[in-house]
Parts: C-alpha cells; structure tokens; sequence
C-alpha cells in the first residue's frame, strides 16, 4: 500500500510553484512598444549621392508600394540606372519595409528577397566579402548568377532588419560601375543613414 505524505508533498509543489512564478517574473519581457511619431520612412531611403561611381540616376520613385503583403505599416521604393545599360536589364533597387515594432519586423524579416525565379547558381556569399552591418538586428548578403532576358549576370541581395524597420537592397555587379567594394561603400551608406534616423549605437 502507498501511503502518501500530504504535507510534504504540499510543501514540495509550494516551492515548485514559487519557483515557476520567480522564473516567470525574471524572464518576463515588456510588450513589444511601437515608436511614437515614426520615423520618417522616407529618410531611411537612400538615394543616387550614396552611389561611389558616376553615370547612376534615379528611375523610378522614391514611392510608396502599392501592395503589402506581409503585414507591414508602410513600404517604399526607389529604382536606380547606370547609364551603361539597358533599362530593363539587371537595374538596383532600394525598398524599405516599416512595422509596427521590432517583433513583427523579425517575424517577416526571412520572408524577403532571395527569390529564386530566374537564378542559375544558388544564393551564397563570396568569400571575398566580408562586411558586415555592426548595428543591424539582423542581416543576410548573398550573390548568385542570374539569367534576365536571356542576359547572364551576378547580382547581390542585402536584407537587413533595424528595429521595427526592414531594408532590402538589391543589385547587379559590373566591373565598370558596382564592384563588390562599391556595394560595400553603399551598404556603409544605408547603415550611417539608420544610425542618424534610428539613433542607434554603432558598435
């Protein structure tokens, strides 16, 4: 016959209980908290003084997108061309993704760009590159082939999470106006842009 303790056993889920609730408080987290005013989504957008090389202009925006699929609060764009090729062909742009707050923004951040519509080689990073974003949250480089209208060429893909915003930078590699050092020059760039805007620690 088993014969149970009563008062011990209540003794030992009164403590198993005090320790749950001093874990719980201690690994509690605040709400996620949405910046009040937000930053203006259009200062965050960089724009054809941030290229190193000469012959870039503006093609199409700065502009909001006209479809958000993914649950964020805002989204803008802007498309840039180098006068040494096709429009059309290959091209860069800029989108800048705003949600409510940083929770959200991670929860998406996955969810954009590296698209493999088009690519002949697989996504990876090159073993020359090396940078890295010191402020953002999270982020993600990596180049492959691509094939676009019968044209073969390399392209590289920046996504980057900065608090409750999500940068995504897109672009064709030329040895006459982007090289992976150009690129590097310009995602420095958006980087010093979030630091101004955002108020972010660099380091």
């Amino acid at each position: 016959m088993l014969i149970v303790n009563k008062p011990g056993v209540g003794c030992k889920m009164f403590f198993f209980f005090v320790v749950m609730m001093l874990i719980t408080l201690c690994t509690a987290r605040e709400p996620p908290k949405t910046r009040t005013p937000p930053v203006d989504i259009y200062d965050l957008l960089m724009d054809v003084s941030d290229f190193p090389q000469e012959g870039w202009n503006q093609g199409v925006g700065p502009a909001p997108k006209p479809e958000r699929e993914r649950g964020e609060a805002e989204a803008i764009y802007a498309e840039f061309w180098h006068a040494s090729f096709e429009r059309g062909i290959g091209g860069t742009w800029h989108d800048v993704y705003r949600y409510r707050n940083e929770v959200e923004a991670g929860a998406n951040f996955l969810r954009h760009g590296f698209l493999n519509r088009h690519i002949i080689t697989s996504w990876s990073r090159p073993k020359q590159w090396s940078y890295d974003s010191p402020i953002a949250d999270r982020y993600k480089f990596a180049c492959a082939e691509v094939d676009i209208f019968g044209h073969s060429c390399w392209t590289c893909q920046v996504v980057a999470q900065y608090d409750e915003y999500i940068s995504v930078f897109h672009t064709r590699l030329s040895q006459d106006y982007m090289t992976l050092e150009d690129l590097e020059r310009i995602l420095v760039a958006i980087d010093e842009r979030m630091v101004l805007y955002l108020v972010k620690e660099m380091g």
